[in-house]
């Protein structure tokens, strides 16, 4: 999408932003009036609310156990379910930051707009203009505290493509967001002039050293060529190639 962007030179302003502990700090009361609202029977809800009651923990450090504490907030990391209900939190957080923003996101198509990108808990930001961003931010930032959780600054960034006028001011939860010339987001490079030579870079150094780190093997002579060869494509080859179908 941002290549095409580039390609006709469409300024872009991309925003990354990342919730701190995400996980851990949800707020359970809050994620069930969520589900409540997503249509979700009321019999599942309580199936949930009753495997979060009177949760508990330790934490094992250097053989040693903490001592006992109980968890009000997130949902258990490991459970099959909690990236499905963490999914309808972060849902509901950006639905809720979006609907009253109006020049937001980026046109991709003749009256269809594209705002925000979601893994997991890092969330990215699209807009075509600087007033549009920063009520987006405005509206995000209220939407997740509504929910417990908050940014961790440090690991926000803004990355401006083909932007011709001057660095916008963006501003999180009252800290400004530093403006970066190159972002890894997902394994992936992504430069602000819109070019993949960074990419293509880090993409060879990274093959180079899974290569390096398998010579042992290289060198066994009784490993035969085609079982090298599945190794290689393996190991090396999917280091090379990530990601370049997008």
């Amino acid at each position: 999408m941002l290549e095409h962007r580039h390609t006709y030179q469409r300024s872009t302003i991309v925003v990354f932003l990342d919730i701190r502990a995400a996980f851990d700090s949800l707020d359970r009361t809050v994620l069930w009036d969520c589900l409540l609202k997503k249509d979700v029977p009321e019999k599942f809800i309580n199936i949930l609310e009753a495997l979060y009651t009177n949760t508990s923990g330790r934490v094992r450090a250097y053989n040693h156990l903490s001592p006992l504490f109980h968890p009000s907030s997130g949902v258990r990391q490991g459970c099959p379910i909690s990236p499905f209900l963490f999914n309808f939190a972060i849902d509901d957080i950006l639905e809720t930051a979006v609907m009253d923003v109006s020049n937001g996101g980026v046109e991709l198509l003749p009256g269809e707009k594209l705002l925000d990108l979601e893994y997991a808990d890092d969330i990215v930001l699209l807009c075509d203009n600087a007033q549009g961003m920063q009520s987006t931010l405005n509206q995000l930032a209220i939407s997740v505290r509504r929910y417990g959780m908050c940014f961790a600054l440090r690991r926000c960034k803004a990355l401006l493509q083909d932007w011709q006028d001057s660095n916008p001011v963006l501003i999180l939860d009252g800290e400004q967001i530093e403006v970066v010339e190159k972002f890894v987001y997902l394994g992936s490079c992504i430069s602000a002039g819109g070019g993949v030579s960074d990419e293509i870079n880090a993409r060879i150094v990274k093959a180079r050293a899974a290569y390096a780190n398998l010579g042992h093997l290289w060198r066994l002579r009784d490993v035969s060529l085609p079982v090298k060869g599945r190794i290689y494509n393996a190991s090396v080859r999917a280091v090379l190639l990530y990601a370049c179908e997008a």
